[in-house]
């Protein structure tokens, strides 16, 4: 571990626990909004790109583009949802994570940021896909906290005001109207990525990556767009009714 990376670590560690939470502007989840987020990233790879998921029938998946590197879905979180939540939490507190040490993962500390989060969970579980720009915000953020721990890198977010301007800069330019940083959002990202063929879901509120079953048969390389469907359907559900969902795929558009 280099020097600098030492004194991330220790000021990671050392924390603000007594301080208000930060909180961050959110990010509209629709294609342009975060495709321009790259950008100001620092994220170099003009064949892939954000595009949205309309439906999960074969027609409409059909122009999704492959292959798909990352799946986002923004949802509402409802009572139901926060309840079956809970339960998935405590059970996770209790029992070790299952998840391979490959995984890049960031816990959620900053209000607003799960879309941002997000984001960096789809780059930072498909680097090889992508060229980071070296003295922009992502690629500073991801090397000073590759050795860390979740929190650790939850903290360290807290402090990276690089990253907290290319969010916010980019959450003024959304379709709709501009929501202040201190407002209730009670839409919610989550990521889904394909981590040595097997399905992640990448949620900054949980306490590790969850990993979900997945039927292949032996030698098939996972379908992350096909096999995110069940688990989507599962937070639909759960939602009771409302209508809020939005899907994208980080998807390469060109040979």
């Amino acid at each position: 571990m280099s020097a600098e990376s030492e004194i991330s670590v220790a000021a990671a560690n050392a924390g603000e626990l007594n301080q208000p939470k930060p909180r961050w502007m959110p990010l509209e989840g629709n294609p342009e909004v975060l495709n321009k987020y790259l950008q100001n990233l620092g994220v170099k790879n003009e064949n892939y790109e954000f595009v949205e998921i309309i439906g999960f029938d074969e027609e409409l998946l059909a122009f999704v583009p492959q292959p798909v590197a990352a799946v986002l879905l923004v949802f509402p979180i409802t009572e139901q949802h926060e309840k079956n939540r809970r339960k998935e939490f405590d059970e996770a507190a209790s029992t070790p994570p299952d998840y391979s040490q490959a995984i890049y993962f960031l816990k959620q500390s900053i209000g607003n940021a799960c879309g941002s989060i997000a984001v960096i969970h789809s780059i930072a579980n498909n680097l090889e896909k992508f060229h980071l720009h070296a003295h922009k915000p992502l690629a500073q953020f991801l090397e000073t906290t590759k050795l860390m721990t979740p929190e650790q890198r939850a903290e360290h977010l807290k402090h990276a005001l690089d990253m907290a301007t290319a969010n916010d800069t980019i959450a003024e330019e959304g379709e709709s109207r501009v929501i202040d940083r201190d407002e209730h959002v009670n839409l919610h990202f989550v990521c889904f990525v394909n981590v040595n063929n097997e399905l992640y879901e990448l949620d900054g509120r949980h306490p590790h990556p969850i990993k979900h079953p997945v039927k292949t048969r032996t030698g098939d390389a996972l379908d992350l767009l096909r096999s995110t469907k069940d688990v989507i359907l599962k937070l639909v559900e759960d939602a009771g009714g409302d209508i809020r969902f939005s899907m994208l795929a980080l998807t390469k558009m060109t040979d």
